[in-house]
């Protein structure tokens, strides 16, 4: 698993940096340079990553709050990094977060999500914005308050995983 920072803000990660962890150029525990993307004969650079170095799923954080905020460049940059996970085949997803923030339905009852016509809203917009479809996206609520986990929370986060542990399996089997 590698989490990298996000692409939002000048101290963030790379766009190139993110494509060199996809295609597994990056060694594990390289910290990134917000200022310089990793280059080949850098020697945390691989130059004959193996399968497990490669990223075999990309998974997407958007917070559903935040889509209309989004800048342009930040959208570009997604679209790039999906654009290259694209051509290798890697399968994509995207966690649209704080859906309770979005819909006063949902907040009530994390059963509604689904039904929710202000999160189906929500799936369409990141659709249309980063170009993954919406069968791809997936709406969960994330523990921010909370001390205990509860059913509802639970089953939307492992609905996603479930499809994402799948992908990343077959696309492993694939190679």
């Amino acid at each position: 698993m590698n989490d990298v920072m996000g692409l939002e803000n000048k101290d963030g990660v790379q766009t190139a940096d993110v494509i060199s962890v996809l295609l597994g150029h990056v060694k594990e525990g390289y910290k990134f340079n917000p200022d310089t993307p990793l280059t080949e004969g850098d020697r945390n650079y691989v130059s004959n990553p193996s399968p497990d170095d490669k990223v075999h799923c990309l998974v997407t954080i958007v917070s559903a709050n935040s889509l209309s905020l989004m800048d342009q460049s930040i959208i570009n940059k997604m679209k790039t990094v999906k654009e290259q996970a694209n051509d290798i085949d890697i399968p994509q997803f995207i966690l649209l977060t704080k859906i309770d923030e979005v819909c006063p339905l949902v907040k009530k009852d994390l059963k509604k999500t689904y039904t929710s016509k202000k999160i189906h809203e929500k799936i369409n917009q990141c659709s249309n914005l980063i170009g993954t479809p919406v069968k791809f996206i997936f709406p969960v609520k994330i523990y921010c308050y909370e001390s205990d986990t509860n059913d509802p929370t639970d089953i939307l986060i492992m609905l996603a995983l479930r499809h994402i542990v799948s992908a990343a399996n077959d696309y492993v089997a694939s190679l």
